[in-house]
């Protein structure tokens, strides 16, 4: 009897977890607008897209100031 679940599970489940910790880390060490937050979370766990947060936030915050 096969599982019913696919063999690369496991590595889903560890990529959702870390893309869980970014954004737990994400809340609790910078103060972003909901837009700001929501806009990392579509990226990082709805497109499961890796992406340094320190430098995405460095590179909006430099953006925002030329405005």
């Amino acid at each position: 009897m096969q599982p019913m679940y696919s063999s690369n599970q496991p590595t889903g489940n560890l990529q959702l977890k870390e893309s869980i910790r970014d954004m737990i880390r994400l809340q609790k060490d910078y103060q972003l607008s909901d837009e700001l937050f929501w806009e990392i979370f579509n990226t990082r766990v709805l497109l499961n897209e890796h992406i340094d947060v320190d430098a995405f936030l460095t590179d909006i915050r430099g953006t925002v100031g030329q405005a």
